[in-house]
């Protein structure tokens, strides 16, 4: 083997260890074989071929991919293109089903339109087609007056015969212009307008919509004149009317034409602006904007700042621009002031839910009497004060009537209810509160209206819960009443009372007799709910709670001044003012108060004086 083979030798051994993206470098090599085996490429130039070859890799790489990404896009397009298209395929094949007898309607109406239209022009064509048959025969004769008379004659018929095209292009026509005729005219009538010519003696002045516009201008002209110490009568005025068509006139308004009317004097006139508040002329002035700014410190003095809120002057202030007399032009100064002045005005507030006669008075700053004078029913013993009603006030306002509109929050009291349970327990007419009820708090949010301070309307926004009200719960006995029940006891020897509770023994003696110091009774002890009985007939002064100790307590004023007691009792069955009997049945026994065990605390008095019960009481 040569010197020259060795290279190819390497390089084919090469290319058998290399991978498939360095085959293009070594065929390179392949191409320019070097003839002395120590001249090998130098590494940085095998390098530079290797980057080359990864650099056409990725570059390949990439195009793949934006291809792919490419028939992506493609078939995207395709999937939103094609289903629409198939939707609007099957809508229409739906309608073209199920619309059959509205097309065969539209086919019939536009072919006897069709029809109608051309018969005419059918029918002349039939007509010269027979014709020119005719002319045919007559020509092949050489009979050519005839020709010529059925030529004349075929014109004549085709253009102003009774079905000919003239006659009928007219009788279509006819219509449509007459309409068209007729639209013009009507609308050349409505737009032209009349005017009312004025003249004011004998002096043209213009035209105008109506005779009110004078009779306005001269009302205008009077104010002017009276309120600069004038009369009306020093300027005579007489008008004349006539009814003109408008052309492009203008019409004059009130005010130009009491311009014109003032113009006609012989008084010094000025221009300057007129002042009206509602309409009603307050003087002429040579500059608004010192009474502008005065406005608009009048509404801001009745700002807060607070949410949302409105404030605009109720009446309605305008400046009229035109001549007025001199003596009419009035300072600044005083119109300012009349701004700021007060008037007496009659004015109303509407009741709100929960008022008061002395909480409108105070809400207000008025004296309660004086709006009881001018409301007199309210001082009546059955008067109700509702909400909405609405109360007379007489008082100073101020001129401007200023409006306000605020956002308020306020927290208002939901009563609680009353729920009522039954108690088989207790007896018939006994109440008993097994739940104090609390009221609720709502948070409200509402528009709140005033005119001069004084509210006039409130417009509830929202409602919310703060706390919800605890609903009170009352229970009532259902057991039979025993008050007609009546005692077997009978009083013997000297005594006065019988004893009073069915087979009661004693407890305790009073402090007479050895019982504990301050015990002005006797206390009979017996079974809770036992019978207790009168001790003699007589009427109820006292039936309920006693909060010195008797806890629930009856006493009976009896025919002879006497008093009985009966203390620390689980029910009461009779009310004050019922008579009772001897031996009836008014409580039962109970440890109510300050009590220690179920017994009858049983006490005899005579006026303020306590008595001892043994010798008043059957078997002590």
């Amino acid at each position: 083997m040569s010197l020259t083979d060795i290279p190819q030798a390497v390089g084919e051994e090469e290319k058998t260890e290399q991978p498939e993206e360095d085959i293009e470098e070594i065929m390179l090599a392949d191409t320019h074989p070097t003839t002395d085996a120590d001249d090998e490429p130098m590494p940085d130039e095998a390098s530079d071929e290797v980057q080359k070859s990864e650099d056409n890799i990725y570059v390949n790489k990439f195009f793949d991919t934006i291809s792919a990404f490419g028939g992506y896009i493609c078939g995207v397009l395709a999937v939103a293109i094609i289903k629409p298209v198939g939707l609007l395929a099957v809508f229409g094949k739906f309608l073209w089903k199920h619309t059959v007898l509205f097309r065969d309607a539209l086919v019939r109406m536009f072919s006897a339109l069709f029809k109608f239209i051309a018969s005419p022009f059918l029918r002349t064509r039939r007509t010269l087609k027979i014709s020119r048959a005719e002319i045919k025969k007559a020509e092949a004769d050489h009979d050519r007056k005839t020709a010529f008379r059925i030529k004349r004659a075929i014109i004549k018929d085709a253009l102003f015969g009774k079905h000919g095209l003239l006659v009928t292009v007219f009788n279509y026509a006819a219509p449509i212009i007459a309409v068209a005729f007729l639209f013009n005219i009507v609308n050349y009538v409505n737009s032209t307008s009349y005017a009312i010519k004025l003249s004011v003696n004998g002096k043209m002045m213009g035209y105008i919509e109506s005779e009110q516009v004078y009779s306005d201008a001269e009302r205008i002209t009077n104010e002017r004149i009276t309120y600069a110490g004038g009369s009306a009568a020093d300027m005579k005025f007489s008008p004349q009317y006539s009814l003109e068509m408008l052309g492009d006139q203008q019409y004059i308004s009130k005010f130009q034409l009491a311009n014109m009317m003032l113009e006609m004097s012989d008084a010094n006139i000025e221009y300057a602006l007129g002042m009206y508040i509602d309409g009603k002329f307050y003087g002429a002035i040579s500059d608004n904007e010192p009474i502008d700014a005065e406005i608009q410190r009048i509404l801001k003095s009745y700002s807060n700042n607070s949410k949302d809120e409105e404030i605009a002057i109720e009446q309605d202030i305008t400046y009229e621009p035109g001549l007025f007399l001199a003596e009419s032009i009035v300072p600044t100064e005083e119109i300012i002031k009349l701004l700021n002045s007060e008037k007496q005005q009659a004015t109303y507030y509407t009741v709100q839910e929960g008022d008061s006669p002395s909480l409108i008075s105070d809400k207000l700053d008025i004296p309660i009497s004086t709006l009881e004078e001018y409301n007199p029913e309210i001082t009546e013993e059955d008067y109700v004060m509702r909400a909405g009603k609405k109360l007379l006030l007489e008082q100073s306002v101020p001129f401007l009537s200023i409006s306000v509109a605020r956002t308020v929050e306020y927290e208002v009291n939901v009563p609680y209810d009353t729920e009522n349970v039954t108690d088989d327990e207790h007896y018939e007419g006994v109440f008993t509160t097994l739940q104090e009820g609390e009221d609720g708090t709502n948070k409200v949010t509402a528009r709140v209206y005033y005119v001069n301070g004084v509210e006039t309307r409130r417009t509830i926004i929202k409602t919310e819960t703060v706390k919800e009200p605890v609903s009170e719960i009352i229970s009532e006995g259902t057991l039979p009443p025993q008050s007609s029940h009546y005692s077997d006891e009978s009083v013997q020897y000297d005594k006065k009372y019988i004893w009073p509770v069915q087979g009661g023994t004693l407890w305790e003696w009073g402090y007479w007799d050895g019982g504990y110091a301050g015990h002005t009774g006797v206390d009979i002890g017996g079974a809770y709910g036992a019978d207790v009985y009168a001790g003699a007939s007589g009427v109820v002064t006292y039936a309920g709670w006693d909060s010195g100790g008797y806890g629930n307590m009856v006493m009976i004023e009896h025919e002879d001044g006497y008093t009985t007691l009966y203390g620390h009792n689980s029910e009461i069955y009779v009310s004050v003012g019922q008579y009772v009997y001897q031996g009836q049945c008014i409580a039962a026994v109970g440890q109510t108060g300050r009590a220690y065990g179920n017994h009858c605390h049983f006490e005899v008095r005579y006026g303020n004086d306590r008595l001892n019960p043994r010798y008043y009481l059957n078997g002590l």
